[in-house]
């Protein structure tokens, strides 16, 4: 059994054994939800790609891409067959005057979301490279507690389609027996879509980590995630129990490789993230599940 699987569906059972169901006035749904839970995966396990369902990994790789990039339209998003942010861009055109149908406004491929996680990860208040800082931070002191990136900005929460759900990321150092160094990535999430959310956002953070490794020189040993308001939606329980039905022993665990061209022929960051494709990240050894399809539900106010 791929470990992911069973972190994953030992989450899934305590929500559905132990979730409180209220109205979510947000998508005029109703929600299961547990208050918090803390979610660990060590790289001895292999990658954290869920095997229970298929992962979209194409679209964890262009977003990723897409963040890192600082870009906040959705064309180069829609130019690589990923459309998972047109309905929040569509919601921020609508919200400023728009008055194209979503079909019309999808057909465009592009348009802004606002102030996202790209722009507060690379142009914080307008002049603050997260990013940049923290690779050059890892690299001067790996051992630091101030390698720190931060999405949430309440300055500019209504400059955006959708507040950041996970809010923060930090890297931690680790002393090796080696005398060498590590590393582990923690994220905190403010809101947490188990069923379609978490198994992306735990991968994205995992390539993120990979990524840093790839940049830095310093060894990825995990991730860990604080999740607050980790919840179902009512059109998820089904899915969910499904899900849970599924044989966890079924796919092995999984590795990811980086081109390492796209690292060693540029040396500013910003000429490697401009140069990444999603081709350059593969999942090694990866299979899975067939897909279990649930609509993804935008926010209605």
């Amino acid at each position: 059994m791929a470990k992911i699987d069973e972190n994953f569906m030992t989450l899934c059972r305590e929500i559905l054994n132990n979730g409180k169901e209220y109205e979510n006035k947000n998508r005029g749904v109703k929600r299961l939800q547990i208050p918090s839970y803390t979610f660990r995966h060590d790289f001895s396990d292999g990658f954290p790609a869920i095997t229970n369902k298929k992962l979209y990994w194409k679209g964890i790789v262009t977003e990723l891409i897409w963040f890192l990039r600082g870009d906040n339209d959705v064309k180069y998003l829609n130019e690589n067959g990923v459309k998972i942010w047109n309905k929040d861009a569509y919601n921020w055109y609508k919200k400023h005057g728009g008055t194209l149908s979503f079909e019309e406004f999808e057909r465009l491929g592009e348009g802004s979301v606002g102030q996202n996680y790209s722009v507060q990860w690379r142009k914080f208040n307008g002049n603050t490279d997260q990013i940049r800082n923290l690779i050059s931070e890892m690299k001067s002191d790996i051992m630091s507690s101030r390698l720190k990136v931060n999405a949430w900005n309440p300055s500019e929460l209504n400059e955006t389609a959708l507040p950041p759900c996970h809010s923060e990321f930090q890297v931690v150092g680790v002393p090796l027996e080696d005398g060498s160094f590590g590393f582990e990535l923690h994220w905190n999430q403010r809101s947490v879509d188990v069923f379609l959310g978490l198994p992306f956002n735990i991968a994205s953070y995992a390539l993120l980590a990979k990524i840093l490794e790839n940049v830095t020189g310093y060894k990825a040993l995990g991730i860990e995630g604080t999740l607050k308001c980790v919840h179902f939606y009512d059109n998820q329980y089904e899915a969910a129990k499904e899900l849970i039905s599924r044989d966890p022993n079924t796919h092995p665990n999984c590795e990811v490789t980086i081109n390492p061209l796209s690292i060693e022929t540029y040396s500013d960051i910003d000429d490697i993230f401009s140069n990444y494709r999603s081709s350059d990240f593969k999942l090694v050894g990866y299979t899975s599940d067939s897909e279990i399809k649930v609509e993804m539900l935008a926010p209605t106010s």
